[in-house]
């Protein structure tokens, strides 16, 4: 059997993780203060480290380099069920094999788990292979941190994808990450522009499409890399045709990693121009014939109901029965500030009657409530 160390910064969750792995692992435990120890006890090290960070990502991300060097081998998952994203981390970077933040439900941890557990079955060359381009890309993102978020967040996801849509992601990652790696060459504002949304537009297109012809090149010349070449050559291109380089090839006929990488940085540089998941899928899907129909609904899947749920802001006066409220609501009743409505609760048209009459005047309300909605169709819906 495998061998899984968790440290839990909360001491709440141990026994519930041991629930999820004691068939596959032996599972042991240790306080963050008792790492030291555990390391000189221990040469060799366990095959995955699961660590729960309570929030303070400073200390963890020493944890974690501690662990990294100690144990070269080992895979390190870091799960954050106090934090939502990379941007709450306040700069920290946390050089974890994957960063888990919240909603961290039993099924993303044991899934992850899962996946990084395939990576064991590799051969030594493999193993070798891949690890010398993790670490070369972790040390570009040292050096460029958006890169780093990039790499962090997508590579656990193209994992999954590829499992949900039955594509050997092996090939994917590596094609990814040496993309990654041809990123890290391109000029500061550049590099900033993508990380920040601008991943599309056309001039950065073309700033990417010589160094991404020399590196598919490169890697053409010799028989072992002519997959990769391929991959590589059409990661700017659409579904439909259209994008670089400017030829016939479109549809099935593109290579799966060009596919799936295209979609996934899509996605991902939704993310960073401040969409949420939900809001991010929904514009992928509005842009008709862009991505492949199978590999979308593989990340829709993936993604489950963040997906198709994203938040908004409705003023008091915008608020309609059926509508679910995302946080709770405070008002002033009798001078004293009162919860009027609680998180999920779905508003009913007495309850909006009586906001919309009452918000300012009385319950002094005058910023706009939070809302959940639908933004997704999912499932069978076939028009991308």
């Amino acid at each position: 059997m495998l061998n899984m160390i968790i440290i839990d910064e909360s001491e709440k969750a141990t026994k519930k993780l041991e629930r999820f792995f004691q068939e596959k692992f032996i599972v042991s435990f240790i306080k963050p203060d008792l790492l030291d120890e555990t390391i000189t006890n221990n040469a060799s090290g366990p095959n995955i480290v699961l660590y729960v960070n309570m929030g303070a990502p400073a200390l963890a991300a020493e944890k974690v380099r501690q662990i990294r060097e100690a144990w070269p081998k080992t895979i390190v998952l870091m799960v954050i069920p106090t934090l939502s994203s990379e941007e709450q981390l306040g700069g920290v970077t946390i050089l974890a094999h994957t960063t888990l933040f919240k909603p961290c439900s039993k099924s993303r941890i044991v899934n992850l788990v899962d996946n990084y557990c395939s990576l064991m079955d590799d051969s030594d060359i493999v193993a070798q292979e891949n690890a010398l381009l993790s670490a070369l890309v972790e040390f570009a993102g040292e050096l460029r941190p958006s890169l780093y978020v990039a790499y962090n967040r997508l590579m656990p996801l193209i994992m999954n994808v590829c499992n949900a849509a039955g594509v050997d992601w092996r090939q994917v990652q590596k094609a990814f990450m040496l993309y990654i790696l041809l990123l890290s060459k391109l000029d500061s504002s550049i590099l900033e522009a993508m990380a920040h949304g601008g991943g599309r537009r056309a001039k950065i297109l073309h700033e990417l499409a010589a160094p991404l012809k020399k590196m598919a090149d490169i890697l053409g010349m010799n028989p072992s890399t002519t997959a990769l070449a391929f991959d590589l050559k059409y990661v700017l291109k659409r579904f439909d045709g259209q994008g670089l380089p400017k030829d016939d090839v479109k549809g099935a006929d593109l290579p799966m990693a060009s596919r799936i990488i295209r979609m996934l940085l899509d996605y991902h540089y939704l993310l960073q121009n401040g969409k949420s998941s939900g809001q991010a899928i929904y514009i992928l899907h509005q842009r008709k014939g862009w991505y492949d129909i199978e590999l979308f609904h593989a990340l829709v899947h993936v993604l489950g109901e963040e997906a198709s749920r994203g938040v908004r802001e409705v003023y008091p006066l915008g608020l309609l029965a059926g509508m679910e409220i995302a946080e709770d609501v405070f008002g002033i009743v009798d001078g004293k500030r009162k919860k009027i409505i609680a998180q999920n609760e779905i508003l009913t048209q007495k309850t909006v009657d009586y906001l919309q009459r009452y918000c300012e005047n009385i319950l002094d309300i005058t910023e706009p409530i939070m809302i959940v909605e639908e933004l997704f169709a999912a499932a069978g819906d076939s028009n991308v």
